[in-house]
């Protein structure tokens, strides 16, 4: 179990979050919230392999947004 090879989907996300969290100077339930709305976005996806790393774009950008505003 590390963030390099988590063992599942939650998990990888998990370690998403703490890095977006840290990155971006925001409470991790802001994260965990934009995280949520995108994975309803992605929840009939196949390839579960993606979700993470689409997730972890689409909030990037969301944040990077914000902090731009």
């Amino acid at each position: 179990m590390s963030w390099t090879d988590p063992e599942n989907e939650y998990e990888a996300l998990v370690y998403i979050a703490r890095r977006l969290s840290l990155r971006y100077l925001v409470d991790a339930d802001v994260v965990f919230d934009m995280m949520a709305e995108e994975l309803e976005q992605l929840d009939g996806a196949r390839l579960r392999n993606y979700v993470p790393p689409l997730v972890e774009h689409r909030v990037r950008e969301r944040l990077a947004s914000r902090a731009a505003a």
